[in-house]
């Protein structure tokens, strides 16, 4: 089985969409993964729901090793956008990553071990020219290799 079989829609946003935009798609979709997108469509980025919290965490996590003693953030677990003046101007450019491109006929097995290998939990997906054609869930891609497996499928 090939992955855009188990591809859905997939919303998407541009580089100079703000975090306060991005956070209400998010909102909104339930996504946690936000495709960023050129004029014609290309993948350039991606951000993933931790690039977007990071910009409410507080600098000194970075420079722990065991944040366990830490019980709660008191008053920084309030934080609002107004808190934070600076927030209307980051834009997904700032936080986005390097997207890891998965074509559309990628087999499942193959597409599930790169979801191991780096974490994820959706796979975007282009298609030969690096446009973005839909998104695929880790739930998607186990369930589907599953079904083909038991049923005696292909898994190519």
């Amino acid at each position: 089985m090939i992955l855009k079989h188990y591809m859905k829609d997939v919303i998407s946003v541009k580089a100079s969409t703000t975090v306060r935009e991005a956070a209400s798609l998010i909102i909104e979709k339930r996504a946690g993964t936000l495709p960023v997108v050129d004029d014609n469509n290309t993948l350039i980025g991606v951000v993933r729901l931790p690039n977007l919290l990071k910009v409410f965490m507080p600098n000194f996590v970075s420079l722990l090793d065991n944040i366990d003693f830490v019980v709660d953030f008191g008053s920084l677990e309030e934080l609002h956008f107004k808190d934070i003046p600076e927030i209307e101007n980051i834009t997904m450019k700032k936080i986005m990553e390097k997207p890891v491109l998965i074509y559309e006929d990628c087999g499942l097995l193959r597409a599930f071990a790169i979801m191991d290998k780096y974490n994820f939990m959706d796979l975007l997906i282009v298609d030969k020219k690096s446009r973005l054609v839909g998104i695929a869930s880790r739930v998607d891609i186990a369930a589907g290799f599953l079904s083909a497996s038991m049923n005696g499928g292909t898994l190519t």
